[in-house]
């Protein structure tokens, strides 16, 4: 549920107001606000076994309720995503505090003896006197195409609370973070191949289960991939079918598989059949509504397919995001084995990852050895610590202050100083900490609520990150495709079409033909435009020469084109909106429009007589 977090402490006088006022909680003197979903909750009751608390007790009353009897080891026990305020009048103390994954956020500004929060950024933005300039370490790592470690945000001033973090506020004294959760190694698991694929099967089950919505439909964002196929094959027949199809593009379109996973699931769904166009538009909507740039591509048809399903009564959309983190290849084994003095066994282990085999290169190979063993064994380098924009793969346009802002912001081996093997340290890092700060969960959940729907990911359930984590990175390796304890748990479920499936659909010459095609003259228009924001960040006439003077760029490398003027875009039109207005960011140059079909399938559909 969302409940608008936000509000402002005062530490010289002590107080909290809170403009959004509607479903705060007081129970036992302690006002608390809970923005998100509590999985545990009977569980937890049943802990608390208070008889001052009422049968159907809220969110609120709960963790309100634990607070009170174990302080803030009250978190450790809560399950789900969320952001929490908790607030003891009397002692004029509080804290806030995010789930363990950070899925849902916490916004802050500290403005002398203020601190304002909210848990939307919008939010936060509408609380402060004037908006806040951009922040240069921000805007580098988003131009840059790199996560940004810590909790920095595009705007100056304005950081996020940690996944599994909590910062405890009061009168006189400055906030204080503390991280009260964080993944620790434990020895991986020692069952049969078989017992360990039905582990897997039953605890995403149960993390599926934890997210049907109790008072409306449910559905599933299914591609023909793997995790979301998993999600969907675990929820049926309880859930609907949400899918994108692309007949201009053979590469993206998955229309055959997806026909025949609702064949074999009996799922009803809706699915949208995509065509270029709409892209520009999709970046200037999300501008307008979340003064924030849009992170992904795929708004320009995800968000009409979640509002056609919630026309057909879906409340909460279900995604296989993190499938790949939590199942993929521990290619980090090399490293440890390196670092135990075992070359040979690194050699053999090479064999085994993913696409390896004779096909593979010298050049290929020798690259992979480097990245995962030589590389990966390192010591950990100090924060700061980076390479040449061109050696690193960022950018060559980048000005010397911009790269200047990602050397000293960087940290490439935080991961590294996880306390465990590197493989367990590398898939810890991303699964509780990366995804997050590349803004994954941020875009799920805005893009939900353009749509009126709620956003969750089951594959992020918590039992199931520390099951995965436990998985013997062994386990993790198939020449032949990734995640292959996932592929075996999903025996018997799907169809081996979509199970054995090697590789992904590939997105590029969609998004390249919108960004070239029906909005190509807008998009060059805006980014080559004279009085560019960027220009303060970026060579410009390098940046226009390298992206749009001739094809060789978008033919070689049509990846990384792709995302360099998408996210270029993005930033452009947000500095415009910042710095002249929001409606300044609006290019007059036209726009295209989406062009999506919508198509609603039925059970009678799927099972023609």
């Amino acid at each position: 549920m969302n409940r608008r977090l936000a509000g402002v402490f005062d530490r010289r006088r002590g107080k909290l107001a809170l403009p959004l006022e509607e479903g705060v909680e007081t129970v036992e003197g302690l006002l608390c606000r809970f923005d998100g979903h509590l999985d545990n909750a009977p569980w937890l009751r049943s802990r608390l076994e208070s008889g001052s608390l009422p049968r159907e007790a809220s969110e609120e009353e709960l963790v309100a309720a634990g607070y009170r009897r174990w302080g803030e080891d009250v978190l450790d026990s809560l399950r789900g995503d969320f952001a929490l305020l908790i607030w003891d009048g009397e002692r004029r103390e509080g804290l806030l505090a995010r789930d363990q994954l950070g899925v849902r956020p916490v916004y802050l500004h500290r403005g002398g003896n203020l601190l304002s929060f909210a848990g939307e950024l919008r939010d936060l933005l509408d609380l402060l006197p004037s908006s806040p300039a951009p922040d240069p370490a921000g805007v580098a790592h988003w131009i840059a195409l790199s996560s940004r470690p810590g909790c920095g945000t595009l705007y100056e001033g304005v950081e996020r609370v940690g996944p599994g973090e909590l910062l405890r506020f009061g009168r006189g004294s400055a906030p204080r973070r503390r991280r009260y959760w964080q993944p620790r190694f434990q020895e991986p698991l020692e069952l049969p191949p078989a017992e360990l694929a039905e582990r897997v099967r039953e605890t995403l089950s149960v993390a599926v289960k934890r997210r049907l919505d109790e008072t409306a439909e449910t559905g599933v964002l299914m591609s023909g991939g793997l995790d979301s196929a998993a999600i969907a094959a675990l929820g049926a027949p309880a859930v609907r079918a949400c899918s994108g199809t692309f007949p201009e593009h053979p590469e993206a379109d998955e229309a055959e598989l997806i026909v025949e996973l609702r064949r074999e699931l009996g799922l009803e769904g809706v699915t949208v059949e995509v065509r270029p166009g709409g892209l520009l538009a999709s970046a200037l909507e999300h501008l307008d509504q979340w003064r924030a740039p849009l992170l992904g591509w795929g708004d320009f048809w995800a968000v009409p397919l979640l509002r056609a399903a919630a026309a057909r009564g879906v409340g909460t959309m279900l995604d296989g995001e993190g499938g790949d983190e939590l199942f993929g290849p521990r290619g980090y084994l090399l490293a440890d084995e390196l670092r135990r003095g075992h070359p040979r066994r690194v050699l053999e282990l090479s064999r085994c990852l993913p696409g390896a085999g004779p096909h593979v290169g010298r050049r290929r190979e020798a690259a992979m050895l480097e990245k995962l063993a030589l590389a990966g064994a390192a010591p950990a380098r100090p924060p700061g610590w980076r390479l040449q924009p061109g050696r690193a793969g960022a950018p060559r346009w980048l000005t010397r202050r911009t790269v200047a802002e990602l050397r000293h912001s960087d940290d490439v081996d935080a991961w590294k100083r996880l306390d465990g093997p590197r493989w367990w340290a590398h898939a810890a890092h991303g699964i509780a900490y990366g995804i997050e700060s590349v803004g994954v969960f941020e875009q799920q959940r805005r893009r939900a609520q353009m749509a009126g729907l709620d956003a969750r990911q089951p594959m992020l359930d918590l039992d199931l990150v520390e099951l995965g984590l436990r998985q013997p990175p062994e386990a993790t390796l198939d020449p032949r495709f990734t995640r292959p304890v996932l592929r075996a748990a999903m025996q018997g479920l799907l169809p081996d079409s979509v199970r054995l499936r090697p590789r992904k659909a590939l997105f590029e010459s969609l998004i390249a033909s919108c960004l070239a095609g029906p909005d190509g003259a807008a998009v060059r228009g805006i980014l080559t435009a004279p009085d560019a924001e960027l220009r303060e960040y970026v060579d410009h006439r390098r940046m226009a020469r390298d992206l749009f003077a001739g094809e060789k760029m978008r033919r070689e490398a049509p990846f990384r084109w792709m995302w360099s003027v998408w996210r270029l875009l993005n930033a452009e039109l947000w500095l415009r909106s910042l710095r002249r207005g929001n409606g300044a960011a609006r290019p007059d140059l036209r726009v295209s429009s989406r062009r999506i079909e919508v198509v609603a399938h039925e059970r009678s559909y799927l099972f023609p007589t």
